[in-house]
């Protein structure tokens, strides 16, 4: 990929992404993944050091359990599995360890509490995904 501000000028595109950084290129393949012209306009080189604040983690959703937030769970399961289909290659399992101490919200049986209801409310989560060691 090449920068050539002269085809901006002289272009016409349905989307212009502001920002080459994991979200603004996402957003850009997307975009041309639906058949939209894209410009993607990045301030230095791709990828370099923006989107600083990400995690670098598709952790699904789990994450928003604790909040109850139900939209967003579902919509980062179904992002998750989007991206397993799109580019598995890009996807490793990451394995954690989670402390559970003391009682209440931090033990035992409020992790598994947590687990079973993103498994009640994302039970799609795999669906299309045929690599056994990402499910």
């Amino acid at each position: 990929m090449r920068r050539n501000l002269p085809d901006l000028q002289l272009g016409s595109f349905d989307l212009i992404v502001i920002g080459g950084g994991i979200y603004g290129a996402c957003a850009a393949w997307d975009a041309a993944q639906r058949g939209l012209s894209v410009a993607l306009v990045e301030r230095d080189d791709f990828g370099a050091a923006t989107s600083a604040n990400s995690y670098k983690i598709i952790h699904g959703g789990i994450r928003y359990v604790q909040h109850g937030d139900v939209k967003r769970v579902r919509s980062s399961s179904a992002e998750r599995r989007a991206f397993l289909r799109n580019a598995p290659h890009l996807v490793k399992p990451l394995p954690i360890v989670v402390p559970t101490y003391g009682r209440a919200m931090k033990g035992r049986l409020a992790l598994k509490l947590g687990m079973s209801i993103y498994d009640a409310l994302t039970p799609d989560r795999n669906r299309g995904i045929s690599d056994p060691d990402h499910t």
